[in-house]
């Protein structure tokens, strides 16, 4: 994830960010508003470190995998289903029979009536 598409849609992570630097406090996210830098600077100043460090240890994290409950956003939907192509072995249709999932052999049930 680059730092544009963080400053752009940064709530979804704000579980995250807490959870791996517990010295932000939800007020300290709020007034960042995603800016980066200023996050940075109130790490820095909660942990004791210096600004730059902060914002290193901030751009590793953005530069590591999305975590997943910002991935499972509502607002990720589209880039969730661009990506489900990438989950299709090679050379498998993706319309194909799925008749190995185990109820093809069965009639559908008639909407609205129960068996017997």
């Amino acid at each position: 994830m680059s730092r544009q598409d963080f400053e752009a849609d940064w709530t979804p992570f704000r579980d995250a960010l807490r959870t791996r630097f517990p010295e932000l406090s939800e007020t300290d996210m709020s007034d960042a508003d995603g800016d980066v830098r200023a996050l940075a600077l109130r790490l820095s100043a909660a942990d004791g470190s210096t600004p730059a460090e902060a914002e290193q240890r901030l751009t590793a994290f953005l530069s590591g995998p999305m975590p997943a409950d910002a991935y499972a956003a509502p607002q990720h939907d589209g880039a969730a289903f661009g990506a489900s192509g990438d989950y299709v072995p090679d050379g498998e249709d993706v319309l194909a029979d799925d008749a190995r999932f185990g109820d093809d052999d069965q009639a559908d049930r008639p909407i609205g009536r129960r068996d017997g």
